[in-house]
C-alpha cells in the first residue's frame, strides 16, 4: 500500500469508524503499522522505525502516523520526529516535523508552552534542509473541536516545519514521498546538531540559553563527545597560578565569546553540579542553587546562585575555553559592573583546557573573587555602532 493510499484510506474512513469497536479495528491497525507496507527498506531500516496511533483503549481525536529515528526518540511524547497528524474532522493530514509536547509539559510547567515555541524558532532559524514546501505556519487541529485538548494542542504547539496535504488534492505518491525524504534531511540534521542524543533535556536548555538573532549552529564531535560525560567531571582547583608564555595574536574575543556557546554552556553546567556537589551534606542549600543564566536569563551579571556552608549567597560568573589558563575571556558590562558591586560574594570560575575532557574526567579551574577584579586588566574590544542623522550624511 502507498502512502496516498494509506492517508486516503484514513481520510475517508476514519471518522465513520469511530462508531464501530476500536479493538481489532483495520483502520486502527492501519495506523499502528506506520509506513512500513509504504517504502522501502531503504527508507526504513537502521534506527529508522515507523509507528502510529488511533488511540490507546479508545478513538484518538487526531490520530498519526510517524518516523523516529530510535537514537534521539522512539515516542511521540518527547524528543523530535517527523509525523502525519491528521485533522480532526479528517479534512487534512499534516507532515510535521514535530517535538514531543508531553516531555515539555513535565519538565516546564507553566513555562512549557514558551518553550516549546523558543525550540520550534530555533530549528526553524537554523535547519539548513528546509525547502520551500514546508513552511512554519503554525498547524490546525483544534479549532474545530467542541472543546479544548491539550494533546491535540501539544501536537500543534510542537510543529517546527509542515506540509499541508487536503483530503481532495493529495499528490501524487512521487511527491509525497520527497516530502517525506526532505523532512527526514532535517530531522537528521536535528540529530548531528544535538549537543547530547542521550540527554534530552540538556539539549533543550541549551537551546534555550541562545540568542536566536545568531547563527548557532556548531557540529563538533568533541563537544558530544564531552557532554555525555558532564554527570561525572571533576572540577579540580589549581592551588597557584603558573605564568605561561604569551605569543601575540590578534583574536576577536566577541566573536570568539559567541562561537563558543556550547562550551560556555557546558562550562556552566559543570560548575553548577560541582556546586551542588560541595553542599552534599547541606541539602537545604543545595536545592537553593539556581542556574539563573537559563532560569532567568543571562543579563543579571552572574550565571549561577549558590551558597556557601553558613548560606550566604554566592555569585558565581563561569569562563570556559579550550585554551590554556592565561587566555583573555570576555566580560560585559554588566558582569563587570556586578562584580565591583558585590565583591564580597562575586567569583570567576575560569575553566580552562576544555578539551581535555575528550580524554579524561576531569578539569582544571581557578577563581578569581570580585576583590581580584581590581587586577584584571579591562580592554574594550568592540563598538556599538549607531548612524544618526540619515539626511544630512552627504553634505
Amino acid at each position: 500500500m502507498s502512502i496516498r493510499k494509506i492517508l486516503e484510506t484514513v481520510l475517508y474512513n476514519y471518522v465513520e469508524e469511530t462508531n464501530n469497536e476500536f479493538k481489532d479495528n483495520r483502520i486502527a491497525k492501519l495506523l499502528r503499522s506506520g509506513l512500513r507496507t509504504a517504502v522501502s527498506n531503504d527508507l526504513i531500516t537502521g534506527n529508522i522505525i515507523t509507528k502510529g496511533s488511533a488511540g490507546r483503549g479508545k478513538w484518538a481525536t487526531a490520530p498519526w502516523i510517524a518516523i523516529f529515528d530510535a537514537e534521539i526518540s522512539t515516542s511521540a511524547a518527547k524528543g523530535f520526529d517527523i509525523v502525519y497528524l491528521f485533522s480532526p474532522d479528517m479534512s487534512r493530514v499534516y507532515l510535521s516535523l514535530n517535538q514531543g509536547w508531553t516531555f515539555f509539559n513535565e519538565n516546564y510547567g507553566n513555562n512549557a508552552e514558551k518553550t516549546i515555541k523558543k525550540v520550534a524558532s530555533y530549528w526553524q532559524n537554523t535547519l539548513a534542509n528546509r525547502t520551500d514546501r514546508m513552511t512554519i505556519d503554525p498547524i490546525d487541529l483544534t479549532s474545530a473541536l467542541p472543546r479544548k485538548n491539550n494533546l491535540v494542542t501539544g501536537y500543534e504547539l510542537g510543529n517546527i516545519f509542515s506540509i499541508k496535504y487536503e483530503r481532495d488534492n493529495l499528490p501524487k505518491d512521487d511527491q509525497l514521498l520527497t516530502d517525506l525524504k526532505d523532512m527526514l534531511f532535517c530531522l537528521n540534521e536535528i540529530k548531528s546538531d544535538l549537543i547530547n542524543e542521550n540527554d534530552f533535556k540538556q539539549n533543550i536548555d541549551f537551546i534555550l540559553t541562545q540568542d536566536l538573532n545568531l547563527n548557532p549552529r556548531l557540529s563538533n564531535n568533541s563537544i558530544k563527545k564531552i557532554a555525555k560525560k558532564l554527570p561525572d567531571v571533576t572540577l579540580i582547583e589549581e592551588s597557584s597560578l603558573k605564568e605561561t608564555d604569551k605569543k601575540g595574536r590578534k583574536i576577536d574575543y566577541v566573536t570568539l565569546q559567541k562561537q563558543n556557546s556550547m562550551i560556555g554552556f557546558l562550562g556552566e553546567k559543570i560548575v553548577l553540579n560541582y556546586e551542588q556537589r560541595k553542599l552534599k551534606e547541606y541539602p537545604s542549600l543545595s536545592e537553593k542553587i539556581k542556574h539563573v543564566s537559563q532560569t532567568r536569563g543571562d543579563g543579571l551579571g552572574f550565571d549561577i546562585l549558590s551558597f556557601n556552608t553558613e548560606g550566604q549567597e554566592i555569585y558565581i560568573e563561569v569562563k570556559t575555553t579550550s585554551q590554556g589558563k592565561s587566555a583573555p575571556f570576555y566580560m560585559s558590562d554588566n558582569e563587570v559592573n556586578f562584580a565591583k558591586k558585590h565583591p564580597d560574594n562575586y567569583v570567576i570560575y575560569r575553566v580552562y583546557n576544555f578539551t581535555d575532557l575528550n580524554e579524561a574526567n576531569d578539569i582544571e579551574f581557578f577563581k578569581l573573587t570580585g576583590h581580584d577584579m581590581e587586577n584584571v586588566e579591562l580592554k574594550p574590544v568592540s563598538f556599538l555602532a549607531t548612524v544618526n542623522n540619515f539626511n544630512n550624511r552627504y553634505d
